[in-house]
């Protein structure tokens, strides 16, 4: 009799054992499901939160061209400072254009000028353009603060644009990036890069995003797909 007892005891233990690695199983199949979900379902949620930001900043570029559209008819020739006062005025300055945190620009267009965004523009070389011409402009006030400070100017500079943090590296001496012959360089998103001359101007800049690169040279000027030398 105690044999038997013995042995269903035995049986039963090996029962809840197995109960219990099965339990385990159909938990973890549960979390791997819920996982597989979240991977599949967040980069749509992402997408759609996009678009919806998208939106809201082509409404918001509507109002500020509606309001410059209006000046327009009282200043055929208002310039572009005067075009940038009446943005200012509309109150977007003060607000937040685009809700992804896009800088907003205004670009000459027919014989006016277009309000537009450094992140939703739908032409993707003039959104490059206008990045990659913001960029330097602000490089350009740091490393003139930096002179007035007597910092020093070689260092890399740090700055916002589009709403995210961007380094702007120097790159120091003659080498394979500055001649456009170093192709070791994988990057994601946006980066840019300076050198300057003994006198401590700019004399090379580039700035590439995923679609398009845009450089400027001393002597040349601009060049790069997103700067057509034609």
């Amino acid at each position: 009799m105690p044999r038997i007892i013995s042995h269903q005891k035995k049986v039963e233990k090996k029962q809840e054992e197995k109960e219990k690695i099965i339990r385990r199983l159909l938990w973890l199949l549960a979390a791997v499901v819920l996982l597989l979900a979240v991977m599949l379902i967040l980069p749509l949620l992402q997408k759609r939160e996009s678009k919806a930001e998208g939106y809201a900043c082509t409404l918001a570029i509507r109002k500020a061209q509606d309001t410059i559209l209006v000046e327009f008819l009282s200043d055929p020739n208002m310039s572009v400072l005067t075009a940038a006062v009446v943005v200012d005025r509309s109150k977007l300055a003060s607000e937040l254009l685009c809700p992804s945190g896009g800088d907003y620009y205004l670009v000459p267009e027919g014989d006016g000028w277009r309000v537009t965004c450094g992140l939703h523009e739908e032409n993707t070389i003039l959104r490059t353009r206008i990045n990659a011409s913001r960029v330097k402009d602000l490089l350009q006030e740091q490393l003139d603060a930096r002179s007035r400070l007597e910092m020093n100017l070689d260092a890399d500079v740090e700055m916002i644009i589009n709403g995210q943090p961007l380094d702007v590296i120097h790159v120091a001496g003659d080498n394979g990036l500055r001649r456009g012959t170093d192709y070791s360089i994988d990057f994601d998103g946006v980066v840019s890069f300076f050198s300057l001359n003994p006198s401590g101007e700019i004399n090379w800049f580039v700035y590439a995003d995923e679609n398009h690169a845009a450089v400027w040279r001393i002597k040349d000027g601009w060049s790069g797909d997103a700067y057509p030398t034609y």
